[in-house]
């Protein structure tokens, strides 16, 4: 028992907080598309993408802060693509997503092993990390300081977004004009809103957001690629989107829960002797588990609706008895 309540410390807070952050910035993107009324379910795909051609332009310029452009542009463009393909051709988006998920697995394995010759994994030396970042007084607080400085960029960036995106969907006049087309696309036309355009837009701003998440985990927290890198994240960050009823502080807050089961999972392995494919698990139950939430709260909403639907109705029959 002694040996289970030593992973609660600083350290998994920390860690907690870094691996939540590529989930934070797919999952930003994914509630930006809800709002906007598009269902976007290749975030997977554009965490890949990103991942991989981070690394790849972060080896070839010899700079990982160009790397992580030119994977926030990947995604962009990819985000694009899926935007064109549904608006022009009304693809289904539910196949559009399964399409891009699958062909971008299989093509940067092909890549990768056609520029490298590997298909598991692939590093150089030469690929340098992000650095971290010690933010000046908060750094030397005792407990705090290392539960908020010593991240890279990225993760700070991750924060900045989700404050952002709060202050435009819900105090400037774009993203009242975004969440209108999301809840009423015709009504929003009628009255001269460009909703494609919103949505394209939308898509393109996931993309790069994911992309950016996946090129987190190539150089910004690690210094490799691997085949299927991003591992069911863009998943996870549908879940966090919904989870977090599309709101951005929401969406920050399921991120952090499903960073620290992933990082509890993690640490729990060197402190257990628990089956390290059991423990592996766990952050995939927490996902379970939240959609299960999300499905109660669906219900338990339409529950209350109809009842005060009822009670709306019963009342206006008594007023009627009453007139007569």
């Amino acid at each position: 028992m002694e040996q289970f309540f030593s992973v609660f410390t600083v350290e998994l807070l920390n860690s907690g907080i870094r691996l939540a952050t590529p989930i934070l910035l797919a999952a930003l993107g994914g509630a930006l598309c809800n709002q906007a009324g598009v269902l976007n379910l290749a975030l997977e795909s554009k965490m890949l993408l990103g991942a991989f051609v981070g690394i790849l332009a972060a080896f070839y310029v010899g700079n990982s802060y160009v790397g992580l452009l030119v994977a926030m542009v990947a995604g962009g463009l990819l985000g694009l693509l899926f935007a064109f393909l549904y608006h022009k051709y009304k693809v289904d988006l539910v196949i559009l997503a399964i399409a891009f998920n699958l062909i971008i697995v299989e093509l940067t394995v092909f890549v990768m092993r056609a520029l490298f010759g590997n298909v598991g994994s692939w590093s150089d030396p030469s690929i340098v990390r992000i650095p971290d970042i010690d933010i000046p007084i908060i750094k030397d607080i005792p407990v705090l300081g290392p539960v908020l400085s010593g991240y890279n960029i990225i993760v700070y960036f991750s924060w900045l977004v989700a404050i952002v995106m709060f202050v435009v969907l819900y105090r400037m006049r774009a993203g009242r004009h975004l969440r209108a087309v999301g809840e009423n696309k015709s009504a929003a036309e009628t009255v001269g809103i460009n909703a494609i355009l919103i949505q394209t837009l939308a898509l393109v701003a996931s993309g790069a957001l994911a992309g950016l998440g996946g090129a987190f985990l190539s150089i910004g927290h690690l210094k490799l690629f691997t085949r299927n890198m991003s591992n069911g994240r863009g998943w996870i960050a549908i879940a966090a989107a919904m989870f977090g009823v599309n709101h951005p502080l929401g969406v920050l807050l399921a991120s952090l829960f499903f960073g620290f089961a992933d990082a509890f999972s993690v640490r729990i392995q060197n402190v257990t002797d628990l089956p390290p494919n059991l423990v592996k698990l766990l952050p995939n139950l927490a996902t379970l588990l939240v959609l299960i939430l999300i499905a109660l709260r669906s219900k338990i909403s339409l529950n209350l609706a109809k009842r005060r639907f009822r009670a709306q109705l019963r009342a206006e029959e008594e007023k009627t008895t009453a007139a007569q």
